[in-house]
């Protein structure tokens, strides 16, 4: 078998604490893409093997062993094979709540964000790296994990992230802001682009571009992110294929299988087996 012919897509997914939001992941691949998407969690990701294409903050980028990437929740970015060879990377993904109670901050008062989409560390890289890996994790009880994974993740936010008040958002910044917010909110009904302009009060064609130009996706688009990110919520707590598919406001499940699988180069029945 030639090397062109050889496909490498492998994907894992595990909670090393069930009772905890922190999700770990590994993808190995040499031919498939990442579309644009979003998280709701913090992410953390590291580069094992070879070098990785990504779309961050409206620019591209490409990232190796170097690396430690950090992506804000709601951040828009897509990720791909670069210069033809196989990749292989590891992602931490820590929901809000999580980074809260590491930084023991007030968050009514105070808004936590990464301060750039990368830096370099190597102590940091190695040792976050040996957490991350699945294979490794059985060295650890859970406890003990969590000790190591608080103290690394508390130095990547010494490092690279900046808590500060909440600043005055420009006026398109926080229309913006708020439609979001009513996407997040009507995530499971069908929405047109003329709901939203009656609902904001505002000319729908103006809207479309204000919104493609801060959030680098049509609010279609946005709204099937958002979508597929509750649809791994119900699916990690067991839901059924079908019934996610209807909760999360999907045509049908044929089409949640196509978005997901897109999203998370898993089908959703490959995804829900690994939290059940």
């Amino acid at each position: 078998m030639s090397k062109s012919e050889h496909i490498v897509h492998n994907i894992k997914f595990s909670k090393p604490n069930l009772n905890k939001d922190i999700v770990l992941y590994e993808g190995h691949f040499n031919h498939f893409n990442y579309d644009k998407h979003v998280h709701e969690e913090y992410t953390i990701s590291l580069i094992e093997k070879g070098h990785m294409n990504a779309f961050l903050k409206g620019f591209n980028h490409k990232f190796d062993k170097s690396s430690i990437i950090t992506i804000n929740p709601d951040e828009v970015h897509a990720c791909k094979i670069a210069d033809n060879e196989e990749y292989k990377h590891h992602s931490l993904y820590l929901k809000p709540n999580i980074v809260k109670e590491i930084l023991k901050l007030n968050f009514n008062k105070k808004q936590l964000s990464f301060s750039d989409i990368h830096f370099s560390n190597s102590f940091i890289y190695n040792k976050l790296s040996f957490l991350v890996k699945q294979e490794n994790i059985s060295y650890f009880n859970t406890f003990s994990w969590e000790c190591e994974l608080i103290e690394v993740v508390n130095s990547i936010l010494q490092i690279n992230s900046k808590a500060t008040e909440p600043i005055e958002l420009p006026s398109n910044h926080l229309l913006i802001k708020r439609v979001k917010e009513y996407l997040h909110d009507n995530f499971y009904i069908q929405i047109s682009l003329d709901d939203i302009a009656k609902e904001f009060s505002i000319s729908k064609y103006h809207f479309l571009r204000l919104f493609k130009k801060h959030t680098f996706v049509s609010p279609h688009a946005y709204l099937m992110l958002v979508r597929v990110e509750k649809a791994k919520q119900f699916l990690q707590k067991g839901l059924s294929i079908i019934d996610t598919a209807y909760m999360c406001g999907f045509n049908d499940q044929s089409h949640l299988n196509k978005r997901f699988k897109a999203i998370t180069g898993l089908t959703p029945g490959e995804y829900k087996n690994f939290f059940n």
